[in-house]
């Protein structure tokens, strides 16, 4: 399982008329062309969850969320194995 280096980027995003309000979750590979997916999240409390499925702390992951609803985040130099990324929706 070969293990990709890159940062995890929070977009708030308000909704538009047919989506309401959530969090857009994407990995950004430092190197390479991979072919990345956007996971929304619909709630903060989602956002904790889903991040501590992709071995982020509990307290971290209560910190990164907090701040995503004020603006966008990005969480800095995040190793992680292909498949884990896969399971959760940041990969294809």
């Amino acid at each position: 399982m070969p293990k990709l280096i890159g940062n995890i980027r929070i977009t708030p995003n308000p909704g538009s008329g047919t989506t309401g309000p959530h969090f857009e979750v994407v990995f950004v590979p430092f190197h390479g062309k991979l072919n990345t997916q956007i996971v929304r999240v619909s709630s903060q409390d989602d956002l904790v969850a889903f991040l501590i499925q992709i071995k982020i702390s509990e307290d971290d992951a209560s910190r990164w969320a907090g701040r995503a609803r004020a603006g966008v985040v990005l969480i800095p130099n995040v190793e992680r194995n292909e498949d884990l990324l896969k399971e959760n929706g940041l990969l294809q």
